[in-house]
């Protein structure tokens, strides 16, 4: 086994572990809007490691790509609507909890089998999840540097700018990529990929960290 197939299929994904131990062990102190990380972080794990398993046993893993960017987009939303609290946020987490899941279902249904990559439906959860990020850093701006630095959902929302934003271009691409790139270029795309997976869930960590220290 290389490296790169060592880092891609058990190091990124055992770094998840680093904060949903750290959500364990500090739970009680942890806000609802934390709790809620915490539990996506656990299903989103419990996901990836079958899609390991089928890659490994040589099955198409990409009927699990679309259930899962169903549900990340949910999960997500679900964080956010806690992390606000306002009604706005209310209203408009319903509304894409709501129709989102449809667009993926006739996504894979009519346009996109579920056994290539959903580049539509993908790039688009990017999106919602982007702005919704850059809303909540944008609305916490008038607190001073140190309380910024400190505030948990700020680390939350940076680590899901930080993989969202680098990872889009991936998500449009990814049927071309697999069908025309090279082994070698396919390597360097997926590693590029977990390396922002596994800062993400470092800064994931920090937020743990920090909420932990507040309280």
């Amino acid at each position: 086994m290389s490296f790169s197939d060592l880092y891609e299929g058990y190091i990124v994904p055992a770094s998840a572990l680093l904060p949903v131990v750290a959500g364990f062990i500090y739970y009680s102190k942890l806000s609802k809007a934390m709790h809620r990380l915490i539990v996506y972080l656990c299903i989103a794990q419990l996901i990836n490691i079958g899609g390991i398993y089928m890659a490994h046993h040589n099955k198409n893993n990409l009927p699990l790509l679309h259930f899962y960017t169903m549900f990340e987009l949910l999960a997500v939303m679900w964080y956010y609507r806690e992390a606000f609290s306002t009604r706005w946020a209310n209203r408009w987490t319903t509304v894409l909890m709501i129709i989102y899941p449809v667009l993926c279902v006739i996504n894979f249904s009519f346009f996109q089998s579920i056994y290539q990559f959903n580049t539509y439906t993908r790039p688009l959860e990017a999106i919602i999840i982007i702005v919704f990020s850059i809303i909540y850093v944008a609305g916490h701006g008038e607190l001073d540097h140190k309380k910024s630095i400190n505030h948990a959902g700020r680390w939350v929302a940076s680590g899901f700018l930080l993989y969202f934003c680098s990872s889009l271009f991936q998500f449009i691409f990814s049927n071309e990529i697999s069908h025309h790139a090279s082994r070698e270029v396919k390597h360097f795309i997926w590693n590029l990929h977990d390396t922002f997976v596994l800062i993400m869930y470092i800064l994931f960590f920090v937020a743990v960290k920090h909420e932990r220290s507040k309280r």
